[in-house]
């Protein structure tokens, strides 16, 4: 009978022992997914700030481009070109154009 119970000791003694560290896994992985979110929260934050900067570098460049062209042919009207436009079939066309004839399909 003694032995028994030192082996129901032993035993509540490892579960103790067992439901500490699951308690601490549970913690620590709660930690970790709270720096993941994080981390996931600044990556979107920064991937919307170097879209941006692309984008302001294109527009620039494009902004560029197009003043070299007007000082070249000063007769040239240079308003309808924008970086919004494609040429779709031998036509200038808005992007928002293309954007509804792609949602039309």
């Amino acid at each position: 009978m003694i032995e028994l119970e030192e082996q129901a000791d032993e035993t509540k003694a490892k579960i103790a022992k067992l439901e500490e560290r699951a308690t601490n896994q549970e913690v620590q992985l709660d930690r970790v997914e709270g720096e993941l979110a994080q981390q996931a929260v600044t990556f979107k934050k920064t991937e919307a700030e170097l879209i941006e900067d692309v984008v302001d570098a294109y527009a620039a460049g494009f902004e560029d481009a197009i003043a070299q062209v007007a000082c070249v042919h000063p007769e040239m009207n240079t308003s309808p070109f924008a970086t919004s436009n494609r040429v779709v079939d031998g036509q200038l066309t808005p992007k928002f154009q293309l954007l509804n004839l792609y949602l039309a399909y």
